[in-house]
């Protein structure tokens, strides 16, 4: 496994808390290779979507024309009581957007914003 994450740097993402990338992530699995802490990280094939012309709109700042990526998060609620499910449903969902240039970032960094899905 390891010299498959080495010899493809940019398929993988290693994510505890924040997520490491390319030699980052390589420097923080050398760190803890001998360690059981390695075992809290979290070793995840990157998401490849594809970019797409969009307009970010941030306050106090212009129009922004960009190539961007977006994450669609759907939240779910789940409640069992003993063998009985109580609630099982979707809540509802996060669009994040941000410029393509962007590996890591959030909307409270200031590096994605939210957005909402065009449906036809």
């Amino acid at each position: 496994m390891k010299n498959s994450i080495i010899g493809d740097l940019f398929r993988y993402c290693l994510f505890l808390g924040n997520n490491f990338y390319g030699s980052e992530m390589c420097e923080v699995l050398q760190e803890v290779k001998d360690s059981t802490e390695r075992t809290a990280y979290i070793l995840m094939d990157k998401i490849h979507p594809a970019p797409v012309q969009n307009v970010l709109l941030r306050r106090d700042a212009p129009l922004q024309i960009s190539t961007c990526l977006s994450e669609l998060g759907v939240f779910g609620t789940y409640v069992r009581k003993g063998e009985d499910m109580v609630l099982n449903e979707c809540v509802g969902h996060l669009l994040r957007t941000k410029s393509s240039e962007h590996s890591d970032g959030g909307v409270a960094s200031g590096v994605a914003v939210l957005d909402n899905p065009l449906l036809f």
